[in-house]
C-alpha cells in the first residue's frame, strides 16, 4: 500500500470505507438477520480500472466505451486518459476495434497500468503462466485458470498439492521470487510470469519474449480497497485471462465483506476499543519487537477490526509500515490483546518450522508450544493481554491470501469483540471464501491451523481443526 501523508488522509480513507461500494450481499455470512449490514449502491464503485479502452473512465470495460469513443470522434466529448486504446496516438475506429476485442476476450495486444503505475502491454495469449506467491496462487484458483500454470516459485511449489490438485506434477518450480531460476522459467516457454515483487525490470530484462506482470496484489489496502491497486490487480486479471465475471464476482464480496466488517467496527467508541499490539513471532533471539502500523496490511486489518493499536502512540506511525520496539515500552503501553503474526514459507525460499501453522498444517501441537513458551518470557508476564490470556498466534495466511487481510481482520474482530460480532462467523466466511472462490475440496472442520488458541463460537471450534488440541 502506498504511504499515507498525514492524519487528515487517514480520517479520509477511515470515512471513505464507511461507504465502500459492497455488492453480492451474502446473508449466509451471518447468523440472524440484520438490516444494518446492506449493500452500497454500484454507483459508489467510483474508481477508474486502468486498461487502454475503458474510454469512459469507469471501473469496467463494455459497450459505453465504444460509444464514448464514437462520441470523441464525433467532437461531442473529450478524449480521456484511456481512451486511445491502442496507444497510437489518435481516437479511431482502431480503438473500437481494441475495445471489442477486449469484450470478446480475443485481444491480441492489451495496453494497461501495472500495479506500479508503469505503462505496460500484454503481448500473448495467456496459455501458459508462471505464478509467484500465495496471493497469485490463490487469484489464479479464483479465476479458474489453474489448467494453465506451468510453473511456481518455491513458496507455491510448498502448497501445490493443495492449490492445483488437478495438475500437480505438471508444475515445476522455478526457484526463489527474489532470486528466480531463469533457466527454468524459460525452459517452461511461458506467455507470462505474474510476479508477486514490485521489482520487475530485471526479470523482464533476463525474460525476453515473456509478459513479466506485476499486478498489484503486494499493495492490498484493507482500510479502502475499492481505491486500492489492490482490487485494481484483481479486475485487470480478469481481463487478462478473459475471466471478467470471475474478477467482478470475487471483488465484489471482498467489498461486501469489508463494509460488513465496518458496519459493525465503525459504532465503537474510543473508550470502547480495545488495545493491541500486533507484531511477529520472533523466529530469532531478539532485544525488541516489530510493531506494524497503519501502512502495514495488519496494522489496518487492525484498524479495520476496531482495535486501537498502541502503535499509534510512536511518532512514525502514519509513515513507516513498522518500527521496532522494546519490552519496556511495551509494558508501558501494557496492551490488551497481542498478535504474533507467523509466516511458513518466506520470499527467502525457506521454510519456518515452528510455529507450524497455515492451510497445510492440522496438528496444533507446534502452535500451541511456540505460544506457551513466548507468553513465558519474565519481561513480559505483566501484560495484561499476558496474563488474562489475550495472546493470539495467527497465521500469515491471513495476510498473504488474496483475500488483502480482510480475512485477518474478521477473526480479530471476533476476538476483541464476540458480542458485536455476535452474528458473524470468521470461518463460515473463510470456508465460502476456500469453497465458493477457491474452487477447493478443502474442509476447514478438517484441516488448516490459522489461529491459537482457537476460538469458540455457538460451540464451534474457529481456527483449528475440530478435535486438535
Amino acid at each position: 500500500m502506498k504511504p499515507l501523508k498525514n492524519a487528515t488522509i487517514l480520517l479520509i480513507t477511515i470515512i471513505i470505507i464507511s461507504s465502500a461500494a459492497a455488492i453480492g450481499y451474502n446473508q449466509n455470512w451471518f447468523q440472524t438477520s440484520n438490516p444494518t449490514l446492506r449493500p452500497t449502491p454500484e454507483t459508489d464503485m467510483n474508481f477508474t480500472l486502468e486498461i487502454y479502452g475503458n474510454a469512459n473512465m469507469d471501473n469496467k470495460i463494455d459497450q459505453k466505451d465504444i460509444a464514448y469513443i464514437q462520441d470523441i470522434i464525433a467532437d461531442i466529448k473529450p478524449t480521456t486518459t484511456f481512451a486511445d486504446a491502442n496507444r497510437d496516438g489518435s481516437i479511431d475506429q482502431k480503438d473500437i476495434d481494441i475495445i471489442n476485442t477486449i469484450i470478446n476476450g480475443t485481444f491480441s495486444q492489451m495496453h494497461l497500468l501495472d500495479g506500479n503505475g508503469k505503462n505496460i502491454t500484454i503481448t500473448h495469449p495467456p496459455n501458459r503462466v508462471i505464478i509467484e506467491y500465495i496471493q497469485n496462487a490463490e487469484l489464479a484458483r479464483i479465476l479458474q485458470i489453474q489448467d494453465k500454470i506451468v510453473g511456481v516459485d518455491f513458496c507455491v511449489d510448498q502448497l501445490k498439492t493443495i492449490y492445483f490438485p488437478e495438475n500437480t506434477n505438471n508444475i515445476k518450480t522455478v526457484g526463489n521470487m527474489n532470486t528466480p531460476d531463469y533457466e527454468a522459467i524459460l525452459n517452461l516457454n511461458p506467455d507470462i510470469l505474474l510476479t508477486f515483487s514490485n521489482a520487475t525490470s530485471e526479470k523482464a530484462s533476463k525474460l525476453p519474449g515473456v509478459d513479466v506482470i506485476y499486478l498489484g496484489l503486494y499493495y492490498p489496502n484493507v482500510l479502502d480497497p475499492v481505491h486500492s491497486e489492490y482490487i485494481q490487480a484483481i479486475l485487470k486479471a480478469g481481463y487478462i485471462f478473459n475471466k471478467v465475471n470471475q474478477a467482478t464476482s470475487y471483488t465484489n464480496w471482498l467489498l461486501d465483506l469489508t463494509n460488513a466488517i465496518n458496519v459493525k467496527t465503525s459504532t465503537l467508541t474510543a473508550t470502547q476499543k480495545q488495545s493491541v499490539f500486533i507484531t511477529n513471532y520472533p523466529y530469532t533471539a531478539s532485544t525488541t519487537l516489530k510493531a506494524y502500523m497503519t501502512i502495514d496490511t495488519l496494522g489496518q486489518a487492525c484498524i479495520l477490526a476496531g482495535g486501537n493499536n498502541i502503535a499509534s502512540t510512536l511518532p512514525t506511525y502514519l509513515t513507516a509500515t513498522s518500527a521496532d520496539v522494546d519490552a519496556e515500552w511495551i509494558l508501558q503501553q501494557n496492551p490488551s490483546y497481542i498478535f504474533l503474526h507467523t509466516v511458513r514459507y518466506t520470499y527467502a525460499a525457506t521454510t519456518n518450522a515452528d510455529p507450524a501453522q497455515g492451510i497445510d498444517v492440522n496438528d496444533a501441537t507446534s502452535i500451541r508450544n511456540c505460544l506457551e513458551q513466548w507468553r513465558s518470557q519474565e519481561q513480559i508476564t505483566n501484560l495484561a493481554a499476558v496474563k488474562n490470556n489475550n495472546v493470539y498466534i495467527i497465521s500469515g495466511d491471513f495476510r498473504n491470501n488474496a483475500m488483502g487481510g480482510t480475512l485477518g481482520a474478521v477473526y480479530i474482530a471476533k476476538i476483541l469483540y464476540p458480542d458485536l460480532l455476535s452474528d458473524i462467523n470468521p470461518q463460515t466466511i473463510h470456508q465460502d471464501y476456500i469453497t465458493n472462490y477457491l474452487h477447493l475440496n478443502y474442509n476447514l472442520d478438517k484441516n488448516g491451523v490459522f489461529l491459537y488458541p482457537a476460538i469458540t463460537d455457538n460451540g464451534d471450534t474457529l481456527g483449528i481443526p475440530n478435535g486438535a488440541k
